[in-house]
């Protein structure tokens, strides 16, 4: 959902005009924004009750109905990206919503009213996959029980739908929000910036300067956006604090992320360490133990040590700067050509974020798997496994000595917090994702890597290869588009 509201909202950015202008009229630009509202939570109501029937009629194997249910969701988060998408590239409503009375010339109003039919498919979607979800969750909650912890009742429709509004909309609207202020404000003075530094596209620089800034800061916007609090003293703190000295790690504050026990995660936010957190869920701390809370810290550690976040900002940069020049050379073609170009752009994008983006990210999870396994072997987890690490043979002398040797123990609770957390969030463990693959062949990755060091080595030079790429193409991009942009108009 984060992608997709980046995604929509980066349109309403690039293509304040559409560029193929195929409904103009506005009774039928008004029609297509009630299809492409409509549309998504129509296919919910038809993935929501396909789920709960492969529930109710598959008791003992609940896995089919979380599965469809999962499946289901992906193809509804895609629905809802085409149809906006189609809605700001084909018609008039942009346009339409800027001439609205009395409101449409005020700054940040009219993209605001551009993107009211999106927040509304999304909210329709959620009521109607409410009764899935609930039924998802009632079968964790029964893993719960099994294992002697403590549960929480699944929450309502009211809480449900506040839950997801604050952590998959205004998680991203807020930051974007700030950016349409921006880019509006910058339109109200854009003649006295082109006069002052005419060609040089100012305008564009500073619209992308404030982009970066409220990345930069959006993570102390959203700690208060989500419901978080601090990690309260104990012998959970001591034992992360002490590992955050150990790894070098540097964050502002490690964070409870308050989900009323219904879901079981982790995330890690921020570029700057001063503005850096780590989140542990409520149902993390009440369900798993603290060993295994410390692999799931772990894995979030690994995407700040193998900078993760920044090369994500770098592939994200490529796209800005690949946007930035199909803009400057519109100025310079003839109507026909821009939008040919538009297209085979359009298409290179969705490659790069529908392929290749999902590609790099399951890889990535990967490494945070692998550096997760290394910090439970750093924090003195005991190890009772024959292990190359803590075992060194003929084979392999390098022992404690090589960073690419994992402990076979190590390796093996971490699997096995893996498979937690995938039944205490009440997903199947062979289950698939965009960005991330199935739990079962994550936690046989890591095993895998651990029996074989050379494996290991190869699997990290694979991510070298590719993190290289990312930052070559981004410095390429990122000259082409100053030239194109004529930097040095300014810089004279």
């Amino acid at each position: 959902m984060f992608l997709i509201v980046i995604g929509v909202l980066s349109l309403v950015l690039a293509f304040p005009s559409p560029p193929y202008r195929w409904l103009s009229d506005p009774g039928y630009v008004m029609l297509a924004a009630a299809a492409a509202t409509l549309l998504p939570p129509m296919v919910a109501v038809l993935v929501g009750r396909r789920a709960v029937v492969l529930l109710d009629a598959h008791p003992d194997h609940p896995g089919r109905g979380q599965y469809a249910f999962g499946r289901g969701m992906m193809v509804t988060q895609f629905l809802l990206a085409v149809c906006h998408a189609t809605l700001f590239l084909l018609t008039d409503w942009v346009p339409f919503c800027g001439r609205t009375p009395v409101v449409g010339g005020w700054p940040l109003v009219s993209g605001l009213l551009a993107i009211v039919p999106f927040l509304v498919s999304i909210l329709l979607a959620w009521i109607a996959v409410y009764p899935a979800d609930r039924a998802v969750r009632h079968i964790a909650l029964e893993t719960h029980l099994f294992r002697g912890r403590p549960i929480q009742p699944v929450w309502p429709l009211p809480k449900y739908l506040l839950f997801n509004l604050r952590h998959q909309v205004l998680f991203v609207l807020i930051p974007m929000v700030l950016i349409l202020a921006a880019r509006d404000v910058i339109g109200l003075y854009e003649r006295q910036i082109d006069a002052r530094w005419p060609n040089a596209h100012v305008s564009d620089l500073l619209l992308g300067t404030a982009a970066a800034l409220v990345a930069i800061i959006a993570p102390l916007i959203l700690r208060y956006v989500w419901v978080t609090q601090r990690l309260p003293d104990g012998p959970l703190r001591d034992r992360l604090t002490r590992l955050c000295r150990k790894l070098r790690l540097r964050c502002r504050e490690i964070l409870v992320w308050r989900s009323g026990g219904m879901i079981v995660n982790a995330a890690v936010m921020g570029l700057v360490a001063p503005l850096r957190y780590v989140l542990i869920t409520d149902a993390m701390i009440e369900q798993l133990p603290d060993a295994k809370i410390e692999a799931v810290f772990g894995h979030e550690a690994g995407h700040v040590k193998r900078h993760h976040i920044l090369f994500f900002l770098l592939f994200a940069f490529i796209s800005g700067c690949l946007v930035t020049i199909l803009s400057a050379r519109a100025q310079r073609l003839d109507r026909l050509t821009y939008q040919l170009l538009t297209v085979v752009g359009a298409g290179l994008l969705v490659l790069k974020w529908g392929v290749l983006f999902g590609w790099i990210s399951r890889r990535f999870e990967r490494q945070a798997d692998v550096f997760g396994v290394r910090t439970l072997a750093l924090g003195g987890l005991p190890c009772d496994m024959p292990c190359a690490l803590h075992h060194p043979t003929d084979g392999n002398p390098a022992g404690r000595e090589s960073p690419t040797i994992l402990c076979s123990t190590a390796a093996h609770v971490f699997g096995d917090t893996l498979n937690d957390v995938a039944l205490l969030n009440g997903i199947p463990p062979e289950a698939r994702s965009w960005r991330h693959s199935s739990i079962s062949s994550r936690s046989r990755f890591v095993q895998k890597l651990a029996h074989d060091p050379a494996a290991a080595r190869r699997f990290e030079r694979t991510l070298y290869r590719v993190k290289l790429a990312i930052l070559l193409t981004a410095v390429a991009t990122g000259l082409w588009a100053a030239y194109e942009l004529q930097i040095w108009r300014l810089l004279g």
